[in-house]
């Protein structure tokens, strides 16, 4: 039979952890992000490496976008301070409530399917 896919995440109480996971560090990388890619590609957690905490440091574009995204925003704690479901391509700009250090772009519905909520704690392996 076909493998299953391993799951997006695994969620202990109030800790999340990411477990299909990339990474963006560089600009070039975090300018990058999804662009381009389709939507059946996509699944798995996409985090962003700010180089500093902040809120407007944080906000984002869904430009050249090809698909919705739900997306997470989390202090330097990795602490979820704002989540956004179905963030539509071609958004011009989404500003976080709070200051961010990381990003998480996820698949559509990640957020309810996982119920990530503020204040939970997120973590990853590498």
């Amino acid at each position: 039979g076909v493998m299953a896919m391993p799951r997006l995440m695994q969620v202990m109480g109030k800790k999340i952890q990411l477990v299909r996971v990339n990474h963006a560090t560089s600009f070039a990388q975090r300018f990058r992000g999804l662009m381009g890619v389709s939507p059946k590609e996509f699944d798995y957690a996409l985090v962003f490496h700010l180089a500093e905490e902040g809120k407007l440091s944080a906000s984002i574009h869904m430009m050249f976008m090809r698909m919705p995204l739900d997306v997470v925003f989390l202090d330097a704690e990795k602490k979820v301070v704002d989540a956004v479901e179905h963030l539509p391509a071609w958004t011009l700009n989404y500003t976080p409530t709070h200051a961010a250090k990381y990003i998480v772009e996820l698949p559509i519905g990640s957020i309810s399917k996982y119920n990530i909520t503020r204040g939970k704690l997120f973590s990853w392996n590498k």
